[in-house]
């Protein structure tokens, strides 16, 4: 018999049965009772309970209710799925980079033809002509250099006052004209003159105006590689394609009884060129989206910035474009035109020295010494040397031309400086010794130096297009452009003796490593800067990091 005094004392059970025992009123759990269902989901087939809606009073200020309790798993809910989004207008199209900017050249694609018009022109003047002109008068020789100048000074008057459109459009026409004609007439050296005058002044027209166009519509990225396809390589295409025909018309032929001479091919080429130049000035010319700024026109800024770029939809860098505008106008907008003319100068010397140098290297002397290399084989026909000469030309320009964002604009040009003077010096040795030595070598030592000047100078034109302030940017491109015609003109004119022509290559040779120096000091690098920062690297000549 057990104890009671030993017993623990009972738990107070507060009104509630103690634990094990039937509740009262509630069946015991475990345990199916009658009428009553198990306890978790109902058995399959038996009817959800349903529970009227019931009405409560606000509760008192102040109460928070308990959160309510679930017993086993949530219910499942079904939520439709959204609504597909739509693609918006702006969304961002992802595409080639050179599809992407294929607008922007376009835009200055009939300057690029009217250039190739003018690179076979100089050509044809500084001596890569047919011998039926040998003996004319040197103002023919002279002609379509002075003809540029004459259309360089033209265009200050139109500058921001006639549209760039048209301006391409009539020098387009001015090609085609002097094409035909020079096509129509045969050895008529008035006609010929006629004809210089009229490609000079188109190409001094449309020289200014077109690379300030390049430099404001081309993204950062592509700008140096736009605007050195659309002029350096230009001039240097036609120059190689001069050479091309006129040498290989003339090849095995008696030259003065041809039906169609290599001039009248000259004005055939050159009528293509117009019209076709024509056509793309008229269908695809865009105007700059910064002059349209500056005159308070936004929207069409905007519009024309969408048609620079494939797709042609208004997407976020078209904005960042806009705003990158607005910031170079205002970066202008408070320089009166003294302060640009003299924030410009520094930017105008360098510039002129480095075209000044370009218009050295493909003068006449460097002509004189390509006819001096082939004295030993006058009795065969050289045509495939001339080929090989201004292919190498070409061939520089064109391979510098799309590297310019990539290795940048200083390293190629100082290299070709470097590169291209100790040639020069080289040959000037050379034809120290005339007419002794290794004269053959020449022809060897100018292609190779020809293929460097290109490398050098391609630069150039990137150069031009972001290095002057706004107000006064086509005015010193023009400048630019009248000094080299000018050096065209006085190589031109010079004639041919030995001591001058050994003097020419010793001064061009230092005058190209003396630029080294000077470019390692006060050339800038501008890759894939913007004009506003490319513009503040060339206001002054300080020193400035090679790297």
């Amino acid at each position: 018999m057990q104890n009671d005094k030993f017993m623990p004392p009972e738990a107070p059970t507060h009104g509630y049965p103690a634990q094990g025992e039937p509740q009262h009123g509630y069946p015991q759990q475990g345990y199916p009772q009658q009428g009553y269902p198990q306890q978790g989901y109902p058995p399959q087939g038996y009817p959800q309970p349903t529970y009227p809606a019931q009405n409560y009073a606000p509760p008192p200020q102040g109460f928070n209710p308990p959160p309510p309790q679930h017993y086993g798993p949530p219910p499942q809910i079904y939520v439709p799925p959204p609504p597909p989004l739509q693609t918006l207008p702006q969304a961002t199209v992802v595409v080639a980079s050179n599809q992407r900017s294929k607008p922007q050249s376009n835009a200055v694609g009939a300057a690029a033809l009217i250039f190739m018009s003018g690179g076979m022109n100089i050509a044809w003047s500084v001596g890569f002509r047919s011998f039926a002109y040998a003996l004319v008068p040197q103002h023919t020789y002279v002609a379509w250099f002075i003809a540029v100048i004459i259309g360089a000074v033209i265009s200050f008057f139109l500058t921001n006052k006639v549209p760039k459109k048209i301006v391409l459009v009539v020098s387009s026409l001015l090609v085609l004209i002097a094409g035909i004609t020079r096509a129509a007439t045969r050895y008529n050296l008035q006609a010929v003159e006629a004809c210089l005058y009229l490609d000079g002044i188109a190409n001094g027209l449309t020289f200014a105006p077109a690379m300030a166009l390049a430099g404001e519509i081309a993204v950062s990225y592509k700008r140096g590689s736009i605007t050195a396809s659309v002029e350096h390589m230009s001039y240097t295409l036609g120059f190689f394609i001069q050479i091309v025909y006129t040498e290989s018309w003339t090849e095995g032929n008696a030259y003065y009884y041809n039906s169609f001479t290599s001039d009248q091919m000259h004005g055939v080429l050159s009528a293509i060129y117009g019209l076709i130049a024509l056509i793309i000035a008229a269908l695809f010319c865009i105007e700059s989206p910064v002059i349209m700024l500056a005159n308070g026109h936004e929207q069409q800024a905007i519009e024309a910035l969408r048609r620079l770029q494939q797709p042609s939809v208004i997407t976020t860098e078209t904005y960042a474009q806009l705003e990158e505008h607005k910031r170079y106008l205002a970066h202008n907008k408070y320089l009166s035109i003294c302060d640009s003319l003299v924030r410009g100068l520094p930017a105008l010397i360098r510039l002129i020295i480095l075209r000044a140098l370009c218009a050295m290297s493909l003068s006449t002397f460097v002509y004189y010494a390509l006819v001096v290399s082939m004295v030993p084989n006058l009795t065969v026909r050289f045509y495939w040397e001339f080929v090989v000469f201004g292919a190498c030309r070409w061939v520089g320009t064109l391979i510098t031309s799309f590297c310019l964002e990539s290795v940048g604009r200083k390293k190629p040009t100082l290299i070709g400086l470097l590169v291209s003077g100790g040639l020069a010096y080289v040959i000037a040795y050379i034809l120290k010794d005339l007419p002794y030595g290794p004269i053959e070598s020449i022809f060897y030592l100018l292609c190779v130096f020809q293929l460097f000047a290109g490398v050098a100078f391609t630069a150039s034109s990137a150069y031009l297009s972001e290095a002057f302030p706004l107000k006064v940017k086509q005015h010193y491109i023009g400048f630019t452009l009248i000094a080299e015609m000018l050096i065209y003109i006085i190589t031109t004119c010079g004639k041919y003796t030995k001591v001058g022509h050994l003097f020419f290559f010793y001064y061009f040779a230092g005058l190209l490593l003396i630029s080294f120096g000077m470019g390692i000091l006060c050339l800038p690098e501008t890759r894939r800067t913007t004009l506003r920062e490319a513009q503040d690297k060339f206001k002054d000549m300080r020193v400035r990091p090679y790297f």
